[in-house]
């Protein structure tokens, strides 16, 4: 006798296909949500942010040893802060001069890296005051998006107080994270003057355009921070110069043109044609030479 036939439902191929789609698309759509929220939680924690966009780095110190500004030699020292740290910085005083530039430098990097904003100011009978945040290079201490905003305060401090200079014979000049230094400082200490080299407006602005796929986080997602050179340049009324290089990867130079435009006068704005924003001062040089050495002129008879 034969063994009885087990029979089984026939399978529908496309109704299992379609299972398989739409578990895989709720998979995939479950792993992108949990990815956006991570990184939205991350964006919003104040301490990776700031970690995520100063990213400071140590150096070694055979690399201070060089004299950059051609018949100035560097005055080196430190600068107490009411924290109980220091941050390190170079002097380069100009024979016969009673103006001062004072530095303040971008995310990466350090002095070393920023001698050409003293070189620059020497040609234009300028002394150049340049310093490292705390928590870069050999200054102590840590770093993060405001304390180095109070640092550019404590650098005007001294300089006015150690230094013997007169608020009027001070010009601040930021360069990209460090405009936001400059543009504080302005605002909360008379200066006679202010430079913004490749600056930003706020801060969404660059880290959007470096990777734009942040761009589908809104500003309320990044921690909240004093940065807004857009709201701060409004209330400052000194006379303003910006520069930008017109190939920046990292700021688009339409920051410095939107700043500009709500600045008020006296201000310039100069694009530079062919610089980065690593290469300002180096690349279109005589441009720039010719921008700093007028402006740094107009400041002098404030």
């Amino acid at each position: 006798m034969d063994a009885p036939t087990q029979r089984f439902p026939k399978l529908n191929k496309k109704k299992i296909i379609k299972f398989v789609v739409i578990f895989c698309v709720a998979l995939i759509f479950t792993e992108l949500v949990a990815v956006y929220c991570f990184v939205a939680k991350a964006m919003g924690d104040f301490d990776f942010l700031s970690r995520a966009v100063l990213h400071p780095r140590s150096v070694a110190k055979e690399a201070y040893e060089i004299e950059p500004v051609a018949g100035i030699r560097k005055n080196s020292f430190f600068i107490p802060c009411s924290d109980g740290s220091k941050m390190h910085a170079w002097y380069f005083k100009k024979p016969d001069s009673d103006m001062l530039l004072i530095a303040n430098h971008g995310a990466g990097g350090n002095i070393i890296t920023r001698t050409y904003i003293a070189q620059s100011a020497a040609k234009s009978n300028y002394s150049t005051l340049l310093y490292d945040y705390r928590g870069y290079a050999w200054s102590t201490g840590k770093c993060n998006l405001d304390s180095i905003l109070d640092d550019g305060l404590t650098v005007y401090d001294y300089a006015r107080r150690e230094l013997g200079y007169s608020a009027d014979k001070i010009v601040e000049c930021g360069e990209s994270i460090g405009t936001a230094v400059a543009c504080q400082t302005a605002a909360s200490r008379p200066c006679a003057g202010l430079i913004m080299l490749s600056g930003l407006t706020q801060l969404p602005t660059p880290v959007r355009h470096i990777f734009p796929i942040f761009s589908i986080f809104p500003d309320m997602f990044y921690a909240k921070n004093r940065i807004d050179n857009i709201a701060t340049i409004k209330g400052i009324h000194v006379p303003v110069l910006f520069v930008h290089g017109k190939k920046d990867e990292q700021v688009p130079y339409q920051c410095s043109q939107q700043m500009y435009a709500v600045a008020p006068e006296p201000k310039k704005l100069v694009l530079l044609p062919n610089s980065a924003h690593d290469d300002v001062g180096r690349k279109d040089a005589d441009q720039f030479q010719e921008a700093i050495t007028s402006f740094l002129s107009l400041c002098r008879k404030q």
